[in-house]
């Protein structure tokens, strides 16, 4: 494997110690292979009559260097542990991104979060793994999000003493 292209969805959550990039280390390293990092972010779309398009302009390059400084240090990270990264902040649709950048880097293998949502999320919502997937002519290797990094829920024992505390 010559190229790898890591699409990560959530730059605010992902961080050297999340799931993705630790397998992209791993699967990296034995090769000696290039990790792409993609983060494709929307186009813009038509400004509203009610907003100022220069406060909206003001906001989206806000953002958009906040997640230019996010994927530069994880492609610090990588490149500090011995892996040849290049981060790509892209525009556009994000699995027709994806797959574009993918065949312009020759890449051996795409590799994408997997999220645990229930089943009607995943049936309504959470078509662009599966869509990559069964559009693209590279393999897909998906990598499920640690524990850690998913927010943490209430126990039943907390929600039931919250739940108890109303009714005094």
């Amino acid at each position: 494997m010559r190229n790898i292209l890591v699409a990560i969805d959530d730059i605010e959550s992902t961080t050297p110690a999340s799931a993705i990039i630790q397998q992209a280390l791993t699967l990296a390293r034995p090769f000696s292979s290039k990790v792409w990092l993609v983060h494709v972010v929307p186009q813009p779309g038509l400004t509203p009559f009610t907003v100022p398009r220069e406060l909206l302009r003001r906001q989206a390059a806000s953002e958009l260097s906040h997640e230019h400084k996010s994927i530069q240090s994880l492609t610090r990270y990588l490149r500090d542990n011995g892996v040849e990264a290049t981060a790509l902040l892209m525009e556009g649709t994000t699995v027709k991104t994806i797959l574009r950048e993918a065949d312009r880097l020759d890449a051996d293998l795409i590799v994408v979060n997997s999220h645990r949502h229930n089943l009607l999320y995943r049936a309504l919502l959470d078509g662009a793994g599966e869509r990559l997937l069964n559009e693209s002519s590279r393999p897909v290797m998906f990598v499920p999000e640690q524990m850690d990094d998913l927010p943490a829920r209430p126990s039943d024992t907390e929600a039931g003493n919250r739940q108890a505390h109303r009714h005094e």
